[in-house]
């Protein structure tokens, strides 16, 4: 991996990309610890992904310009090709976060960590510095799971500063990324009660991605997925704090609940994990996308919901523009179809290209969507390998190999392409440009 120096031009131009276009706040590329599912370990030669010391104060307040104070800001997130580091590791790390919340007295910051720095001092500087919500990458509540999994040298302190964080009143949520056959799956199992038991406010469990250049022993098999699946849907039904699993298991369009969040206005309106939203206001939402959004967008919403075979009539308490308090998974924008809509010749036959897990999605889409006329091809991930399968790393190779292999690919008026596999230049982690999938005069446009 590539460390740029600050003062390059690139590195400014996909740090002002991160922070103008996803209100992520990089401070540093490095990191302290060693995570054998890091997943730049294993990317392939040629992968314009890159690290880049701790910036200066300096810059980082020329970043802060393009801050949003209406949205949240986010440190420690990979937003570009900036490899994400450990924020704690910068020697001026507090210094930045006070700065911030001067600039920005009432906007949430969003801090996530390994957790492996925290200390009394640093957890009693955040609870005053709300409102405030961190991420904590715990992975394992074992010392010797940390060990094994994320190169942790100081392990034992985890559980008391987790714990310390529930009793400062400091939101936080847990991460884990699950690898039960490096450490068990009762590891796994008693790292996520762990987390409900503390006051997580939400529980991810993040399968990871591996390349083909991955050592094998790092890859689970079939069946230990499978099982993985058995204790998500165990887990999910005994925590009180929701349980998301990324990327969700889905393959529908239903907006079912992945959890409500304690005291929350879904909580205090008696939604429950496991619910169907059938109808907000009047309205059937599309997809769990819309069905959250437009919770989020209403003032004290009336409900119909489908539980245990029968609809009930909810009403819950809110302002507009403000949290639910529902966790659901992500499927599909309303939006993102219209654009389809809107982008595809009527007269003609259209192709859209996708990722594997987004194929049955949006073939539901079509079905209740009623698009014509539009043909859909899964894309392979041939450049990465192994079990990536995300659109966002798909590459100009992976889809010229799959147009390659559509007869007649002259007879499509219209070809989709994904825009999340390019930058705002349109070039993708290989540094080509996404026209190069243009030749021989291919109708191509990006969906956004």
């Amino acid at each position: 991996m590539t460390e740029l120096k600050e003062g390059s031009e690139l590195l400014q131009r996909l740090l002002v990309e991160a922070v103008r276009d996803h209100n992520v706040l990089p401070l540093t590329g490095r990191c302290n610890l060693s995570c054998c599912f890091c997943s730049h370990r294993f990317n392939p030669p040629g992968t314009n992904a890159y690290s880049f010391g701790p910036l200066s104060l300096i810059l980082l307040g020329e970043l802060s310009a393009y801050l949003d104070s209406q949205q949240k800001i986010i440190i420690g997130e990979s937003a570009t090709r900036l490899r994400e580091g450990e924020p704690l590791t910068h020697p001026r790390f507090m210094d930045l976060l006070k700065a911030l919340r001067a600039l920005f007295p009432e906007t949430m910051i969003q801090v996530t960590t390994n957790g492996s720095l925290l200390t009394p001092q640093i957890i009693e500087e955040f609870s005053m510095l709300q409102p405030l919500e961190l991420i904590i990458s715990l992975n394992s509540i074992s010392s010797k799971g940390r060990r094994i999994l994320m190169g942790d040298p100081n392990p034992g302190q985890i559980r008391q500063l987790i714990e310390l964080l529930a009793v400062r009143k400091i939101n936080f949520q847990g991460s884990v990324v699950a690898m039960p056959h490096l450490v068990g799956f009762e590891d796994l199992k008693q790292t996520q009660i762990f987390l409900d038991q503390s006051g997580a406010k939400s529980v991810r469990l993040l399968l990871p991605g591996f390349t083909r250049l991955t050592d094998p022993e790092l890859i689970p098999g079939e069946d230990q997925i499978s099982r993985l699946y058995h204790l998500v849907y165990e887990l999910q039904h005994q925590l009180s704090a929701p349980l998301l699993l990324e990327p969700p298991l889905i393959n529908d369009l239903n907006p079912v609940l992945a959890g409500v969040f304690k005291d929350s206005p879904a909580d205090k309106a008696g939604l429950r994990n496991g619910d169907l939203i059938f109808k907000i206001n009047g309205t059937q939402p599309f997809s769990r996308v819309e069905a959250f959004r437009l919770l989020t967008e209403s003032s004290d919403p009336a409900l119909i919901i489908w539980r245990a075979g029968q609809y009930s009539d909810f009403k819950m308490t809110k302002a507009a523009q403000t949290s639910p308090g529902i966790a659901v998974s992500y499927d599909l924008d309303p939006d993102q179809v219209d654009r389809v809509k809107t982008s595809i010749n009527p007269a003609g036959k259209n192709l859209m290209l996708l990722s594997a897990p987004a194929l049955v999605r949006w073939q539901v889409s079509l079905r209740v969507g009623a698009i014509n006329k539009l043909d859909l091809l899964t894309v392979p991930s041939t450049w990465f390998g192994g079990t990536i399968n995300c659109a966002g790393l798909l590459t100009v190779n992976d889809y010229r190999a799959a147009l390659a292999g559509v007869a007649n690919i002259q007879g499509y008026n219209c070809i989709l392409v994904p825009g999340i596999s390019f930058d705002r230049g349109g070039f993708d982690l290989t540094g080509q440009h996404y026209l190069a999938l243009a030749e021989g005069g291919l109708p191509l446009k990006l969906i956004q």
